[in-house]
């Protein structure tokens, strides 16, 4: 045997290694993206999973609830400034009250002063024969009684003073402290609540978006198992090669099909049989290099697209955050924050609940005091007078009851004057402490409905983020498993290249042997060698490709002798439907 013939059983061996490699690595592929798509739906299915979640009722509605408590807390802390201005106005009419009142109690003092001292008059004049004792004995007790009703109605405003100093001073340390953190933590609310929306309106994008990703995937993935067919077909013309290279090593020896032959026909027949597979292997090899470059290019888009995908969905989820739902987490911290200031802001309230308390008490007291009073002053300036003119006629011996007696009706118009100024101070405190007092006032029952409301909704959206997290994570994965049985199948086409170049060699090293030689040109021969290619070789074939690369080489080489019928070659209807198929 020659050199030539020699290498006919290695080449055989590698291209019988090469059919084996193709067929396990083709099928093993088609079986791995099989196994992806299942994985695939599933990805589809926690994608819908996911846009619902986010776009349900039930987070739309807790949203709108902490967007109302956002805007509630802007209300809470203009509602404060307001307090505070309405407890300073108080405070400057209540240090006006209580001027007024000291200034009451000093003209009572002298009246009760002016009160004795008529009393020691009424002694010297009743000496003279004139009895003033009821005038003194009355004015005193009109204004002992005065007084002691003054002096209740100080003692209940200085109560009410020093409860109206501490609320306002609370009210101003809280706002010092707390009231920018009110407006921060409304914007901050608002802000994330906004992001909430966003992710919303991006999660109903995200379903077309989604859809769009999965199309290509699933079309890449459909086209990678229908390229990955063609590995049965490459395998079954290298097995079609490797059953005419056994034909070509019997007819060398002198065997089977080749024993009748002589050697000028062997000759002519091992020429036709290498230039005829050297074509039939460097079709295969083409072949196989356009189907690996086709499966490998359909590989990378399915895993690019898949980790287009899963980012697209982290992005929406995740935000910036490092785990499932970060951004509900912010959120949490946020009404956290809010639950607490909302609690110092009831404590707050209470300290002008207990004033508004006290106040309506005390100028109830107050205003009857300033009443009573003008009819008291009356009284007094009344008996006064009517004393005078009595003393006055009594001539020098009254004259001291007369003095006295302009004194008390001078006294009397200071205590008539002061209480005037009361009514009014009264007034308007009275109007202040309506503001403190009106219907729709951020009370202890409003501060318990929004902190309900906000661990409500809080609550509600904890079990979104939740239920978001869990899903995100089934997502990553079934998307990581999806990724690696696409990385696997990429992993396994990765000696594709070299498969191709091994067959590629196997049609060069053929083509070498048979280079430079012509077949002998004696009668009969090219029929003989028909006869022998049109029994041994023609008959295997299952694909369109291999008969036209069959009768492009053979044609030239066995042209029919003139006048002679090209001999009828019948094929199996098999044959069709793998021409379709492969």
């Amino acid at each position: 045997m020659h050199d030539k013939d020699a290498a006919l059983p290695r080449l055989i061996r590698a291209l019988e290694g090469s059919a084996r490699e193709i067929d396990v690595t083709f099928a093993q592929a088609g079986s791995r993206l099989g196994d992806g798509l299942g994985l695939f739906e599933g990805l589809k299915e926690r994608l819908s999973t996911l846009s619902a979640e986010l776009s349900g009722d039930e987070i739309a509605q807790a949203g709108e609830t902490l967007s109302g408590l956002a805007g509630e807390l802007r209300a809470i802390n203009g509602g404060l400034r307001d307090e505070t201005g309405l407890l300073q106005d108080l405070a400057t009419h209540s240090k006006a009250a209580s001027q007024s009142l000291d200034r009451l109690l000093e003209h009572m003092r002298l009246i009760t002063i002016l009160a004795r001292s008529a009393r020691i008059e009424a002694v010297s004049v009743q000496a003279a024969g004139r009895d003033f004792g009821d005038f003194t004995s009355e004015i005193v007790a009109l204004t002992t009684q005065a007084q002691h009703t003054i002096q209740s109605c100080a003692r209940d405003h200085d109560h009410l003073s020093a409860l109206l100093g501490s609320a306002l001073a609370a009210q101003r340390d809280f706002e010092a402290r707390y009231g920018h953190a009110l407006s921060s933590l409304a914007g901050n609310l608002e802000e994330t609540l906004a992001e909430v929306t966003e992710r919303q309106h991006r999660s109903v994008s995200l379903t077309s978006e989604a859809a769009r990703h999965s199309g290509k995937i699933a079309m890449a993935a459909g086209g990678a198992i229908i390229a990955l067919q063609s590995g049965d077909s490459i395998r079954q013309r290298l097995e079609h090669v490797i059953a005419a290279l056994r034909l070509l090593v019997d007819i060398a020896e002198g065997t089977g099909p080749g024993a009748g032959l002589d050697a000028e026909e062997k000759a002519a027949a091992e020429l036709l049989l290498r230039r005829l597979e050297s074509a039939q292997l460097e079709e295969s090899a083409q072949t196989l290099a356009q189907d690996a470059e086709a499966i490998e290019a359909a590989l990378a888009l399915l895993a690019g697209d898949t980790a287009g995908l899963l980012d697209l969905v982290r992005s929406l989820y995740q935000g910036d955050g490092a785990k499932s739902g970060s951004f509900l987490a912010d959120l949490e911290a946020e009404l956290a924050q809010a639950s607490d200031l909302l609690g110092k802001c009831d404590r707050a309230r209470s300290g002008v609940d207990r004033v508004t308390s006290a106040l309506s008490t005390v100028l109830e007291t107050c205003q009857k005091t300033v009443a009573a009073l003008g009819d008291t002053v009356d009284s007094i300036v009344l008996i006064g007078t009517n004393a005078g003119l009595r003393a006055a006629r009594i001539g020098t011996g009254g004259r001291s009851l007369v003095v006295i007696a302009q004194e008390l009706k001078f006294a009397a118009d200071q205590v008539a004057g002061d209480a005037e100024r009361l009514t009014p101070t009264f007034a308007q405190m009275q109007q202040a402490s309506s503001g403190l007092t009106s219907v729709g006032r951020l009370d202890a029952a409003h501060f318990v409905g929004l902190n309900e409301a906000m661990r409500g909704s809080l609550e509600a959206m904890r079990r979104t983020g939740d239920r978001l997290g869990a899903t995100l994570d089934q997502l990553a994965r079934e998307g990581g498993g999806f990724g690696t049985v696409v990385a696997q199948a990429r992993l396994s086409f990765s000696n594709a290249g070299a498969m191709s170049d091994l067959i590629a060699s196997g049609a060069a090293e053929l083509s070498r042997a048979a280079a430079g030689q012509e077949l002998p040109q004696r009668v009969g021969l090219a029929d003989r060698l028909r006869a022998l290619i049109n029994a041994e070789v023609w008959p295997n074939y299952t694909m369109a490709a291999e008969r036209t690369i069959h009768q492009a080489v053979i044609g030239p080489l066995l042209p029919a002798e003139a006048g002679a019928a090209a001999p009828s070659i019948a094929v199996p209807v098999e044959s069709d439907l793998d021409d379709i198929l492969f």
